[in-house]
């Protein structure tokens, strides 16, 4: 175990998971969305997500970062059930519950929870707090009638409330307050996996620190999995065992946290660490050129090449397969490996 010290205190986390069963396998998980069709029978299509494929293990948690665009979001939706996929398997626990009917026929929902960015925006500015949390009990009898109030009362205790702040409305919350009470909700129907979508992006740095502490908490009281999506490389290795660059709706790279960093094998994630504030690498900072191309067009080839330093004639003719160059790391690179 290593200890991690915060403003808010410290945590403790395992350094590596020992790798079994997988809980949710993703297998090459596709998801185009149609915007226009023309004659022909031609249409142009987002290129959201394409050929995903990944494992996440119990008790882990695997970070997700990549620019807006690549795909980090709409992957989650689709893990949960939100959106169909074009095509690929989500399987969980042997179980495949791709798309919205398989996950509900096999009563999948409940134990894939999500904690969105905007807590303000998730809950009903008209219902109070406890009775947002007691919804979802009620609707699939997790306890007793009679039990709800308590068992409300003990996940706002759970995720750091007070159980009177039972009959307040959302308005009546700080923004980490309320952030709380949405991952009180998400935990309210006992989940195995939690969802964390740019969950601490809209809060201030110190209240950062408090709600990864809590995650942190949880998963260790609870043995909950969690997929932590983010932008901010340095939140994401805080909390992660793994993580996973996205670019373009493609994985780039995979690999333990700490290798990730350490070695930063493939050139958009070089480009991604270093800009992360360090006195140290302070002048190794690497500028990418242009914006990140639009996924209605993607460009052939490696989908990087347009803007990589590194590229070849090879990146723009040939698209690369993932690879696996060391144990657990993969990478998506003519030059690597």
């Amino acid at each position: 175990m290593r200890t991690i010290m915060c403003s808010a205190g410290c945590i403790t986390r395992k350094e590596a998971v020992v790798m079994s069963e997988p809980i949710i396998e993703v297998k090459n998980l596709t998801k185009y969305f149609d915007v226009r069709k023309y004659l022909l029978g031609k249409r142009e299509r987002v290129h959201a997500v394409e050929n995903v494929l990944f494992e996440l293990y119990e008790s882990e948690t695997l970070g997700i970062v990549g620019e807006s665009g690549s795909g980090k979001s709409t992957l989650a939706r689709l893990i949960t059930g939100l959106l169909e996929p074009t095509r690929g398997k989500i399987i969980y626990k042997g179980i495949d519950i791709t798309g919205s009917r398989r996950a509900y026929l096999n009563k999948i929902p409940k134990l894939i929870q999500m904690v969105f960015q905007d807590p303000y925006a998730s809950l009903n500015p008209r219902i109070k707090v406890g009775e947002a949390i007691a919804e979802p009990l009620r609707i699939h009898k997790i306890v007793d009638k009679k039990e709800v109030r308590t068992e409300v009362e003990r996940l706002l205790k759970l995720v750091g409330l007070q159980p009177e702040m039972y009959d307040r409305f959302p308005h009546e919350f700080s923004g980490g307050q309320r952030q709380r009470i949405v991952i009180a909700r998400a935990l309210a129907l006992k989940p195995e996996v939690l969802i964390c979508d740019e969950a601490v992006s809209a809060l201030d740095v110190s209240i950062q620190a408090q709600i990864l502490n809590l995650f942190n908490q949880l998963k260790e009281k609870l043995n909950l999995t969690y997929i932590f999506i983010g932008h901010d490389l340095s939140v994401v290795k805080y909390i992660s065992d793994r993580i996973m660059v996205m670019y373009l709706g493609e994985i780039m790279e995979i690999a333990p946290a700490e290798e990730l960093f350490n070695k930063k094998l493939h050139p958009y994630t070089q480009a991604l660490i270093s800009a992360v504030p360090d006195i140290e690498e302070e002048n190794k900072r690497i500028i990418l050129e242009g914006d990140i191309p639009s996924p209605i067009n993607p460009p052939t080839g490696c989908k990087f090449h347009t803007r990589c330093f590194k590229k070849r004639k090879i990146c723009e003719e040939e698209h690369p397969e993932l690879k696996e160059v060391a144990p657990g790391h993969y990478v998506r690179c003519h030059f690597v490996g």
